[in-house]
């Protein structure tokens, strides 16, 4: 099985990884904390792991390769100061298939949501203009990435306190052939999913995440870290599809009221039914920028 990894320059870090204890876990892979021995020293790293469920057979093994080749490809290439750092990968053995683990630091203090429960001087505003700029520089890079999973538990706290963008299991690469290929589930939650993901037009053809929608997760992602309600929050899960089709919104009176009306505003644009109608991350950036960074208050003139 060839895995066209030797055609991505990364660091190989086997020998120097050893799991410690598993922290978290899905349908298709594990998280492990873990050590990485580096110059004599010892750092603590997160190692994203796939099932040994996804190697039953060459075809899926197949697929599986795929899915890491394309996660790689996008995250290795991605520096910026909001974006979890990609370390390297190291290989193991999963049945007869050796196997890479995806390496990055281990973000003590968790994921955004855990950071707010417990940091009671942290601003969230700050902390999701961060992710904008992230989404941003993802969007209008020469070889654009759409991130196809942005939601709150896939936001890290590194130990500045600053946001950070993580997760790329679900990204693609536009215009790249083998980076845009259609999966047969559709990645995500339905809480931050745009309508388009989970109501396609045809049947037949499997939704592909694009910028729009990561700009209406952004939105959902937003609504979140700045009310600390989940979006829909009155909703239970197996609602949320119907509650989406039938084009109804978060409803801001009665369940987020702490949201600026500014935000609200910014937020309502992002979820436009049209996905053309939705706007271009950075003007979300910079809008947001504007008006809650920390040039936004200026103090009022006074006449002497």
């Amino acid at each position: 099985m060839s895995s066209n990894f030797e055609n991505i320059t990364v660091n190989d870090l086997t020998g120097r990884i050893s799991k410690t204890v598993q922290i978290a876990n899905g349908q298709t892979g594990e998280v492990w904390k873990g050590t990485y021995t580096v110059g004599g020293q010892q750092e603590i790293v997160a190692m994203k792991a796939m099932r040994s469920t996804l190697f039953g057979d060459s075809v899926d093994a197949e697929k599986t390769m795929r899915r890491l080749l394309r996660e790689v490809k996008v995250w290795s290439t991605c520096v910026h100061p909001h974006l979890a750092l990609f370390i390297g990968i190291c290989y193991e053995t999963i049945r007869e298939y050796r196997v890479p683990c995806l390496i990055s630091p281990f973000y003590e203090n968790g994921t955004i949501k855990q950071y707010l429960r417990h940091n009671s001087d942290a601003v969230p505003m700050n902390l999701f203009r961060q992710i904008l700029s992230a989404l941003a520089y993802l969007h209008d890079r020469d070889e654009a990435i759409v991130h196809g999973d942005l939601k709150p538990t896939n936001i890290l706290i590194d130990d500045a306190g600053n946001a950070v963008l993580a997760d790329f299991g679900h990204s693609r690469i536009l215009g790249i052939s083998g980076f845009t290929t259609n999966r047969s589930t559709v990645a995500g939650t339905s809480r931050y999913m745009a309508p388009e993901l989970m109501v396609p037009e045809n049947d037949e053809i499997t939704p592909t995440p694009t910028k729009a929608s990561d700009v209406w997760a952004a939105g959902m992602t937003g609504l979140e870290i700045l009310s600390g309600k989940i979006p829909y929050v009155e909703i239970g899960d197996k609602q949320i599809p119907m509650t989406i089709a039938d084009n109804k919104l978060p409803n801001k009176a009665q369940y987020y009221p702490p949201v600026p009306s500014g935000a609200w505003s910014a937020f309502l644009k992002c979820w436009e039914m049209n996905p053309s109608e939705r706007p271009p991350v950075q003007r979300l950036s910079d809008y947001f920028d504007k008006n809650y960074g920390p040039d936004s208050i200026r103090p009022t003139r006074t006449r002497g």
